[in-house]
């Protein structure tokens, strides 16, 4: 397995992402708006309900705050190959002022990551940018880059200012949907309780009401149940379902699950 990141000395902002040999299953808290080109292979996104495959040639943009599991899955002849260009708050807010560009009604559309149509434009700029990483550039001129990246992305798609420019915190929303939901992320209550437009503190609170449980213990639980149902009724295997319901290790799943059920998941 190999991944390459060169934005931390070479271009600030833009990654460069390769995976040579194995598929690499990363979990997400997405932090910041950021808009990617995939090169080669393939890209496995999975958000609240549903699961979604991407290919070579596809431009996909993704939203700040927000949850989501990636898959990046070399094929047989090519490594998973990537840009991505993150979009930062101070970015964001420069641009809006240079360009008047502002934020006027909520975007409706509550996917974590869109697919945006097919535009020459927008491939022959990710073209230029695969340059971009042989040399040191000046600062100025990678956020000219990014400059560049919003206007075509709003030239595709003019509504995804909505997004972008949109520097509201998250609104208060329903906690018991959310979490049926998003149970599966293993992220901290801090973000669960950002994300859910609440302090920690009013986050447990809440939480206990509706659940009559702590947010820990019913996380788990709730995840060893919903592993039981997919060993069980779905045939999976307990090494392809630990992580897939938010554990992060193999044993500590096991140990769990006996506990709680009284058998091994493998005895399913």
């Amino acid at each position: 397995m190999k991944e390459t990141f060169l934005h931390t000395d070479q271009l600030p902002g833009i990654v460069y992402s390769y995976y040579e040999t194995q598929k690499v299953i990363g979990e997400q808290f997405i932090i910041e708006h950021g808009l990617s080109y995939i090169i080669s292979g393939n890209l496995k996104v999975t958000d609240a309900g549903q699961t979604r495959f991407f290919g070579a040639g596809d431009l996909l943009f993704y939203r700040k705050n927000f949850l989501s599991k990636f898959t990046k899955i070399p094929n047989e002849k090519e490594p998973f190959k990537s840009i991505a260009i993150i979009f930062d708050r101070d970015t964001l807010q420069k641009f809006s002022q240079q360009y008047h560009v502002v934020y006027d009604k909520p975007y409706l559309l509550k996917e974590a990551v869109l697919q945006l149509k097919e535009n020459a434009l927008l491939k022959n700029f990710y073209d230029t940018l695969l340059t971009y990483f042989d040399s040191k550039i000046p600062e100025h001129l990678i956020a000219l880059k990014k400059q560049e990246a919003l206007l075509l992305l709003l030239e595709i798609n003019p509504d995804l200012k909505n997004i972008l420019f949109d520097f509201n915190q998250p609104g208060k929303i329903d906690l018991e949907a959310f979490m049926q939901q998003n149970f599966k992320f293993n992220i901290d209550l801090k973000k669960l309780a950002f994300l859910t437009g609440r302090s920690l503190a009013t986050f447990k609170r809440d939480f206990e009401k509706i659940f009559q449980m702590s947010p820990n213990r019913w996380l788990q639980k709730r995840r060893l149940e919903e592993a039981h149902y997919l060993i069980k009724e779905k045939k999976k295997r307990p090494s392809d379902v630990y992580h897939e319901v938010g554990f992060e290790s193999i044993s500590h799943f096991s140990y769990s699950f006996k506990k709680l059920f009284g058998v091994n998941p493998s005895a399913i």
